[in-house]
């Protein structure tokens, strides 16, 4: 990888408490958008927000 690359990744804080989550159990059932699952729960990534889908069904599809 290319070392003067520069960083474009945006929602540090974001990508850090997915990780947390990845190692909590959570699973990427989607990447577009990006959708994660953990015993029945699903949570959905949109604009920089984790959002759980509790509640609004078909409301989130794309």
């Amino acid at each position: 990888m290319d070392s003067t690359r520069t960083e474009q990744r945006q929602f540090h804080a974001l990508r850090k408490h997915i990780e947390q989550l990845f190692s909590d159990g959570w699973v990427v059932v989607s990447r577009v958008p990006l959708r994660l699952e953990h015993e029945g729960q699903r949570c959905i990534v949109r604009h920089g927000m984790l959002i759980s889908e509790v509640g609004f069904p078909g409301r989130l599809a794309s």
